[in-house]
């Protein structure tokens, strides 16, 4: 094995969970997700010396699986995100939690998506920018507008 490849198996033991876990919110479920992050891997091998230019490892191999997702998507014609947020089981009906539930996944893809990336993976403004391929400006301003959308709904219903 060479410097290379082991670099990017580093890279999966560190990410690839995390990928995993965006991959199927974000593009399918168990084994189309398993395909994406394989293929995502595939992809980080043949890009590797473009790893020393982005902001963080993390967000460069995000961006390469969003890509390969996308792609994956077109080829079988799909929506990008799922027009529902799945459920967890609760013990107690909460209709504040439906109704939040039922307002993010009315949101916009682009609000949305940047939403997902910095709250349930954790990436910072510069790595979702990065993910995206867009200005910080625009991650910031995507992310203010899901929340003033998110609150004014909220409101909606007190």
């Amino acid at each position: 094995m060479n410097v290379t490849a082991e670099w990017v198996e580093t890279l999966y033991q560190r990410h690839g969970r995390a990928l995993l876990g965006y991959l199927g919110r974000s593009f399918g479920r168990s084994e189309a997700a398993e395909d994406l992050l394989h293929e995502t891997f595939v992809q980080a091998l043949r890009r590797v010396d473009r790893l020393g230019d982005a902001a963080s490892p993390r967000a460069w191999l995000f961006g390469i699986a969003r890509r390969v997702g996308l792609a994956s998507l077109r080829r079988r014609r799909m929506s990008p995100l799922p027009a529902d947020v799945p459920q967890a089981p609760a013990a107690e009906a909460d209709d504040r939690l439906d109704r939040l539930r039922q307002a993010v996944a009315a949101l916009p893809q682009p609000q949305r998506e940047a939403m997902e990336l910095r709250l349930v993976d954790g990436l910072s403004y510069e790595e979702i920018a990065g993910v995206l391929d867009v200005p910080v400006g625009t991650v910031r301003s995507r992310l203010h507008g899901a929340v003033q959308r998110l609150r004014e709904e909220m409101l909606r219903g007190v």
